[in-house]
């Protein structure tokens, strides 16, 4: 069994509101020296499978098929065996 860690992001240059009201609250709240890069979303997930690659591919298949749109996003994945 493998633990992923899957970390979705707004590909650059694509519009990122989320990104301008957190960065416009924390300027408002006196944070001025903090710039938001993106604000995104991180699934935990577990995957029982043999080994670290599988789980990867597995991963990369949710995202194909569900988790992630292309055209907007991208993502990274990290992956761990659950001991």
């Amino acid at each position: 069994m493998f633990r992923v860690e899957l970390a979705v992001r707004p590909r650059p240059g694509v519009k990122d509101p989320q990104a301008e009201a957190v960065q416009e609250s924390l300027t408002r709240l006196g944070h001025v020296g903090v710039s938001v890069a993106a604000v995104g979303r991180l699934l935990s997930l577990t995957i029982e499978c043999d080994t670290a690659e599988e789980a990867e591919r597995i991963t990369a298949d949710l995202c194909d098929q569900l988790l992630v749109n292309p055209s907007l996003e991208t993502y990274s994945v990290s992956v761990g065996e659950v001991v």
